[in-house]
């Protein structure tokens, strides 16, 4: 590569970065991070088996790792930009500049930005530094000798992310927080959630009850909604005989208030993932605010519609059951923004998929709704797979304990998870497990198996779960699209 070349390729690409830092600074002037509305526009348009495979890899980073990937992709694309166009004259730098305002409009636009002095002046923030990065670097007294060229670029790189830095500070302040003081705040009831067995609280075990923070959080959202709970109200309408609206207070106060210890499992967890959690959750049975609305004898489906344009259904018949809430505390807070403030569907028993986060209105349907995984070939129903997963494993002396959670969400919508089976050599034996008593109807079982192992420290574990009716968790291995994974977890574990 010539040096020419290699002058122009690094020019693209630290101006492309620019753009990215100037992105990053004007967030809070238009509402987020624009490189975010690209991310979710692939996630949108993205197979159902290529959401699986990244999320089944990456976990949690599978967001981070596609939003890295579209400002590598800006960056790129920059570079070869600079790369195809030799020379940078004047009328070329107005040209770049104006198909600059309108890439970045269209991005501002993609994050629901309005035309406003915010929008206009996140335009002026995000355009000024790859144009005067350009300039810097395209000037004609920039050393064309290649050791003074690129300390000329690490000059202005490095005082380009520190301005924009400060800048994004600046702006941050300026626009004051961006997040309720309602989110996770105290609730006004007092919650009591139930206190698990001790003798299942030992090395790697999960504790009864997850907390808030260590919950898993999966959703299609790069960036969670920002909801003014003072301005936000629940919208309880479709063919209804009387549709109403009920705000953030009266949902607080409603006299229909449980709490309810529900375990959540995402569709996408491999056998034994993590993406698995047991919260005490606080909230008003979805069947009374339907109830209140009067559907009509044309009612299917009952829809729930989220701020982030996300849509979830289920039959007007599953609707009956009480234990279907929406809720809007967890632990002894009010949900946190990334688990669904201001309310969230909670569907005991089955998939996350179906949990709607950041709900703003229940729609009664008079027709069955496609929603955005089961269009993508997922199962509509959802309903989770009989599972347990091996935990912790500790050792005292002679005295070897292995143990995990076992959890099932049958047709019934009642957790009825009867025994576990476990196997410390691969499967040749099995024994009876003991299994924690049952915390709440929808709530895994915590099991554990004691046993002496004097002079062996390495056991391959194997674990089953037997259902209320005999029925032992099938081993047959399948990956979770469309309907869940399913085989019994095998773990080596050393002690």
């Amino acid at each position: 590569m010539s040096s020419s070349t290699t002058h122009r390729t690094t020019i693209g690409a630290v101006v492309g970065a620019a753009w990215v830092g100037g992105l990053f600074a004007a967030g809070p002037l238009v509402g987020g991070f624009a490189p975010d509305a690209v991310a979710e526009w692939i996630i949108v348009r993205s197979p159902g088996w290529l959401s699986t495979l990244a999320i089944s890899q990456l976990g949690f980073y599978a967001k981070p790792v596609l939003v890295t990937g579209v400002v590598a992709g800006v960056v790129a694309v920059s570079a070869a930009v600079a790369l195809a166009w030799p020379r940078f004259s004047r009328g070329k730098r107005l040209v770049a500049v104006g198909l600059g305002i309108v890439a970045t409009a269209a991005l501002f636009s993609a994050l629901g930005t309005g035309v406003s002095l915010g929008a206009v002046g996140g335009l002026l923030v995000a355009v000024a530094p790859p144009y005067v990065v350009a300039h810097l670097l395209t000037a004609p007294r920039v050393p064309s000798n290649r050791r003074r060229f690129l300390e000329r670029v690490g000059t202005v790189a490095v005082g380009s992310a520190v301005s924009l830095a400060g800048l994004r500070l600046v702006l941050e302040w300026t626009a004051g927080p961006q997040e309720s003081p309602r989110v996770e705040e105290p609730l006004e009831r007092r919650v009591s959630p139930p206190d698990g067995d001790p003798a299942f609280d030992f090395e790697g075990m999960p504790p009864a009850i997850t907390p808030p923070g260590s919950h898993y959080v999966v959703d299609i959202t790069v960036s969670k909604p920002t909801i003014d709970p003072e301005e936000w109200a629940l919208e309880v309408d479709g063919v209804v005989e009387e549709p109403y609206e009920l705000s953030y207070d009266e949902l607080l106060a409603h006299e229909g208030s449980l709490e309810q210890p529900t375990t959540m499992i995402c569709i996408s967890n491999q056998v034994g993932g993590d993406l698995i959690g047991t919260g005490h959750w606080t909230g008003v049975p979805l069947s009374e605010l339907v109830a209140a609305a009067g559907p009509t004898e044309s009612a299917v489906d009952v829809v729930t519609h989220a701020a982030d344009g996300y849509s979830e259904a289920i039959p007007i018949e599953l609707v009956e059951r009480e234990d279907i809430l929406v809720a809007y505390g967890m632990g002894d807070r009010t949900l946190a923004t990334e688990h669904g403030f201001p309310a969230r569907l909670l569907v005991p028993g089955r998939y996350g998929m179906k949990m709607t986060k950041w709900l703003t209105r229940i729609e009664v349907a008079d027709r069955t709704h496609e929603a955005y995984w089961e269009a993508r070939g997922w199962d509509e129903e959802a309903v989770v797979e009989t599972m347990a997963y091996v935990r912790g494993a500790e050792r005292d002396g002679d005295h070897v304990e292995v143990g995990g959670v076992a959890f099932a969400g049958l047709e019934t919508g009642v957790e009825e998870i009867s025994g576990v089976e476990v196997s410390v050599d691969g499967g040749e034996q099995w024994q009876e497990a003991e299994v924690e008593p049952q915390l709440a109807p929808h709530a895994w079982r915590r099991w554990r198996y004691a046993f002496e192992a004097p002079d062996e420290t390495e056991f391959d574990v194997v674990v089953r779960a037997l259902e209320s009716d005999g029925t032992v968790q099938t081993g047959e291995e399948s990956s979770p699209r469309p309907s869940g994974a399913t085989g019994w977890h095998r773990m080596s574990v050393s002690v």
